[in-house]
This record gives C-alpha cells, structure tokens and sequence, in this order.
C-alpha cells in the first residue's frame, strides 16, 4: 500500500505535488500521441480512423481476437515518483546498455531524434524532453521515466531507460494479486490447477484485459503495474495498443482508459441542453471532427474494483468466486481538446446505451 500525502514528510509531499503536475502533462502529451496526431493523418490521408465501439469499453467484454491496425501508434511508458533501485532490474531491464544517451541510441535502426542529442534533454522540465520522448515511443517494449538522484534533494524526473523488458512472469504476477487479495495464502498452486489458471485469467480482469485477447505489449504493461506496486512512491503505467484502439492507464487511481469514439449528434444535443452549452463553443473545445450524425470526442472511462477485488475487512482467507465481476465502470468523460485548457470534461452515461 502506497503511503497517503498525509504520511509523507514536507519534502515528500513537494515531490508527490511535482510527480503529480508533470504526470498531467505527459499524459495530455500522451493523448496527443495516441489520438490526435493519428486522427489528423487519417484525415489527411482520406483514412476512416478506426473508432472504438462505446461496448469495447464495457468491464469483462466478451471480444476476444483482433487485427492490429495500422492507423494506430502503439507505445509503453512507465513513469516513477521515485527511483528503481538495482533490486527490481531482475524483472525490469534497465541498465546501462539501454540508458537513454546518444551511445546507446545510436544503435537503434531508423530512429530519428528532432535535433542533435543533448543528455540534458532528458530531464522533464527541459523544452526538448517531449522531442526526445517521441521517437522513443516507437522503440519496442517500454520507455521508463523517474526521478533523478544524482543531486540530492532535487525533486527532478528523467527519461532514464528506454527498450525496457518486463520479464515478470504471469503466474508471479497472479499470485502477488491473489495474495493481496486473499484467495490464497500461500502459492498460487495450493488450491490446485484449475484454481491457479483461473486466478490467472482474473489478474487480467483485474487491470481490465480479456487473458485470451490481450497482446504482449498489455500483458507487460498490467505485469509492470502489479510488480511496481512493491516500488517505492507511485508508479503510472501507460500502454496504447494498435488492436484495441485504446490508451490505457494504470495508476493509485485505478484502471482508466482512453478512446476516440463517435457520438451521436443527437445524444450531445441533449447534453448541450444540461450542461447550457452552446453548439459553437462545443465544437471548439471538444470536437476533434463530425459527419452528418456523429461527433468524434476523446472518451475517458475511469473504473472501480468491486469488492471482490478488494482485500477483505477482515483479512481472512475467501474463495474464488469467479463469476463475479472485479471491475465496474465509475466514470464516463468526454475530454476537452488540448488547446481548450479553460474547459472541463464533460460528464456522461454512454457507453451502455442501446
């Protein structure tokens, strides 16, 4: 369990207000990265953008295998509050062969930086850093950003490693779950196989994944996230997926999710009314493009663990019910553009409308 703000010394708390502020900017930039850029090629290219069915987005969705589609930039990021001793490089693959210097960039085939490469650009508050993340985005596996210790007591964050492996594996993973929540005591093996494999298909229901349909790149993005909870401070895990169309985060919050759906015009006439918003100022700072019947909006979906996901008051044992769902949906959003920066998010109820 992650110590609260009220926990934390003065100094502490500073880091986690400054963890907190720049986690906001990455993750508009991310945004921007998973959605709008792709958006506008496809547009410029005469594409359909390849929308998200509001149902995709529903907890324990049934669909199974997809095509990855091409229209989609996938990318993996961690991001720290603190920083990843040498004790979690058995499982996290960080080291000096793939610290983020010009050395070690070098050897990436096709990789194109925006300018010549400057070490200090790595740092979070430098106007390079989000130049030199980009084309790092497109390397496999993940990019891990966290605090720099080289100065004491400097609260400054770094894009420190990137073609990061998580080398986790699964069934560590699902007993580290089942554990925490008290659906064994032991191994993940104590109540047989059958209940092994099980609470290994819950892990995935736990971070809001389907076992069978989820790809490598989601795989290793909910594995990071279980294992960086034995990490000191807070982690965020981002991961955008080229099959689901989505970019998911995992973080203290919870499970919340991103996608670029198409919303019926006639649906948003009624919230126009409820929230006392004019169809112009809608446009300006929510629509990123619209046909004839639909608006394309950024959705943000946030979701709460049931109880059943959540470890007992009374810290005894319990058994698997797995039937049960572990994830319901908490929040809908439709989200401001980037430039509409005075603009709220828009509550809504959509994605289990008929």
């Amino acid at each position: 369990m992650k110590n609260s703000r009220f926990e934390l010394s003065h100094n502490e708390k500073v880091r986690r207000s400054i963890y907190v502020f720049l986690r906001d900017e990455l993750e508009r930039k991310l945004q921007t990265v998973a959605f709008h850029e792709p958006y506008k090629t496809c547009r410029e290219r005469g594409v359909t953008f390849p929308y998200v069915d509001p149902a995709e987005l529903r907890p324990r969705n049934k669909r199974e295998f997809g095509k990855e589609f091409s229209e989609v930039r996938p990318f993996f990021l961690v991001f720290c509050e603190d920083h990843l001793t040498e004790a979690f490089q058995k499982y996290v693959r960080f080291n000096d062969s793939n610290k983020v210097r010009k050395e070690n960039i070098s050897l990436v085939p096709d990789i194109r930086l925006h300018r010549s490469f400057n070490e200090t650009a790595r740092f979070f508050e430098k106007d390079a850093f989000f130049e030199l993340l980009d084309p790092l985005l497109d390397v496999d596996y993940c990019v891990l950003l966290q605090r720099d210790t080289r100065v004491k007591n400097a609260n400054r964050f770094a894009l420190s490693h990137f073609h990061v492996k998580i080398d986790w594996p699964i069934a560590d993973a699902a007993e580290s779950l089942a554990k925490e929540l008290r659906y064994i005591s032991k191994n993940l093996y104590e109540k047989g196989e059958k209940y092994a494999e099980t609470l290994q298909q819950k892990l995935f229901e736990y971070y809001g994944c389907h076992h069978q349909a989820t790809g490598g790149r989601r795989t290793a993005a909910l594995i990071a996230a279980q294992y960086l909870k034995f990490a000191p401070g807070l982690s965020t895990v981002y991961v955008a997926s080229a099959e689901s169309r989505t970019l998911t985060r995992y973080s203290e919050k919870g499970v919340g999710r991103y996608a670029l759906i198409q919303m019926d015009k006639a649906y948003i006439n009624h919230l126009l009314e409820t929230y006392a918003i004019t169809p112009e100022a809608f446009r300006q700072s929510y629509v990123i493009g619209e046909n004839d019947n639909c608006f394309d909006l950024l959705l943000f979906v946030a979701y709460d663990h049931t109880e059943y996901a959540l470890p007992p008051f009374d810290g005894k044992l319990r058994l698997l019910k797995p039937d049960y769902s572990w994830l319901s949906v908490s929040q809908e959003l439709i989200l401001p553009l980037p430039h509409a920066q005075n603009s709220r998010p828009l509550p809504v109820k959509y994605i289990y409308r008929n």
